[in-house]
């Protein structure tokens, strides 16, 4: 079974974005199924606050845009999740979810245009080696153009790429270095043969500490009003 992700993001890296979201605590109508537990980031910028539906209730009210909610309980197995505008009337087509028993699943909203989706990110390869440190990315910088991610790590200050090619939704493996600093940047690239040379630097993250023993993710994202920023999981 795989390991749902738990979510941070540190105050530097969404500078005057609310973290805050009411929440309640979900229940079955005879309130006595099993306990798994819900983290949401809304990934959609400029679109404002949305609710999050499960089984029909909202248990995460007027989640910001670019912001993280607080964990909250919801009945454990299959679940109908859905979004809604804040203050709207009516949810959108709602998803089936699978929430594990004492598990954290962490959902990114998708913005179809005309209905908002879960993304499920798990967190599979994420148990890392006694004095190390693990981190990976993902992109879900939709407005961005063809681009590829490069990292500096604690053991090897150089730029090197992470994967490529690294399209919208993707997310590379686990990179597995000592405790310490990590920074990343995504930019457009051109190829030197086969080996990808950044040509525009789009986006420079803040610094990333890892400590020992700690896996963390970098979720790239569409800024409100253009731009980029991250969001960082850690499990």
């Amino acid at each position: 079974m795989p390991i749902r992700a738990r979510v941070f993001v540190p105050a530097v890296m969404l500078a005057g974005v609310s973290l805050a979201a009411a929440c309640r605590h979900a229940t079955s109508p005879n309130g006595t199924a099993p306990v798994a537990h819900l983290r949401v980031l809304n990934t959609s910028p400029g679109d404002g606050p949305v609710d999050v539906l499960v089984f029909g209730r909202v248990v995460i009210a007027s989640l910001a845009s670019g912001s993280v909610s607080p964990v909250v309980d919801v009945p454990a197995g299959a679940q109908a999740v859905s979004f809604r505008r804040a203050g709207a009337g009516a949810a959108g087509a709602a998803s089936t979810v699978s929430f594990a028993v004492g598990d954290t699943t962490t959902l990114l909203t998708v913005d179809s245009g005309t209905v908002i989706n879960p993304w499920e990110l798990t967190d599979t390869g994420a148990t890392v080696p006694a004095g190390r440190s693990k981190l990976r990315v993902v992109h879900f910088a939709r407005s961005a153009p063809e681009v590829l991610f490069w990292r500096s790590q604690p053991d090897f200050p150089d730029f090197t790429t992470i994967m490529f090619p690294f399209p919208y939704r993707s997310v590379s493996a686990y990179l597995e270095s000592d405790p310490g600093d990590w920074r990343i940047f995504m930019a457009t690239a051109r190829y030197s043969g086969a080996t990808p040379v950044a040509t525009d630097t789009l986006y420079m993250s803040p610094v990333v500490a890892v400590p020992a023993g700690v896996a963390r993710t970098v979720i790239f994202l569409d800024g409100d009003g253009g731009g980029y920023r991250v969001a960082v999981l850690t499990p």
